[in-house]
């Protein structure tokens, strides 16, 4: 069911032959978790300015977006606390078993892993909730999260984890400024975000993929391109 591709920076990604996508972009798996998530969601920024992060992950995969999670915050002393939500626990027992990583990625996802099977690191809490988000998110208790990681499969493929009810569930937990970043430049996604009361702005630029999409309630976000912008104002509250 996993078939293993070394990416373009030399890390690991898994494709679910199932579905016929890959859990990372070829161009780079480690680039994708650090300039897709990690970074746009301001994780280090936000250790250094509150000492612990909340995040909420959907799409644990390898582990590799919450190894670049750990990574952010490495020296600022602050704490991660995170949720990250997995289809099938089978991927993580497949990482684990891919060697040659290179050496910047293979610390943080072992301590990302070590942190997934409930061994205790400090600064670090990762409770892995394995089955449908859907179901699973409206029961969790913990407190709202100061960012997130939208990384499931493709809408083509799991449209499930971007319906509309699902996102808005998503921003249910987010703090005011917290924001959500995902690789899907999808207008249905960001419209989806948009009725949900996030604010919806252009995600960076990473490998081939030429913009992602971010949101947020009140963290000021890169715009979306003006045309595309009046679009998604007049479609939000029509039904």
């Amino acid at each position: 069911m996993w078939t293993p591709i070394r990416t373009a920076d030399g890390s690991w990604t898994l494709r679910d032959e199932t579905l016929g996508q890959a859990c990372h972009s070829l161009s780079g798996a480690w680039e994708q978790a650090r300039l897709r998530y990690a970074g746009p969601c301001r994780v280090r920024e936000l250790g250094l300015e509150r000492g612990v992060v909340r995040l909420l992950d959907i799409g644990t995969g390898l582990g590799l977006n919450l190894a670049a999670a750990l990574a952010a915050l490495d020296g600022t002393g602050a704490r991660l606390e995170a949720v990250t939500f997995e289809r099938d626990a089978e991927v993580l027992s497949r990482a684990r078993e891919l060697a040659d990583w290179p050496a910047e990625v293979e610390a943080w996802l072992r301590s990302a892993h070590e942190a997934l099977g409930g061994e205790a690191r400090v600064g670090v809490s990762i409770r892995l909730v394995v089955g449908d988000a859907r179901e699973q998110l409206p029961a969790i208790d913990e407190l709202p999260f100061d960012a997130v990681f939208l990384d499931p499969f493709s809408p083509q493929v799991a449209p499930e984890l971007w319906s509309e009810a699902f996102l808005a569930e998503i921003a249910r937990r987010m703090t005011p400024q917290a924001v959500l970043s995902t690789y899907s430049a999808s207008f249905a996604v960001r419209l989806s975000l948009a009725r949900a009361g996030l604010v919806v702005g252009r995600g960076p630029r990473v490998g081939a993929k030429a913009e992602g999409t971010l949101a947020s309630r009140e963290w000021a976000l890169p715009p979306l391109e003006g045309r595309l912008q009046r679009r998604l104002e007049r479609r939000r509250g029509s039904s």
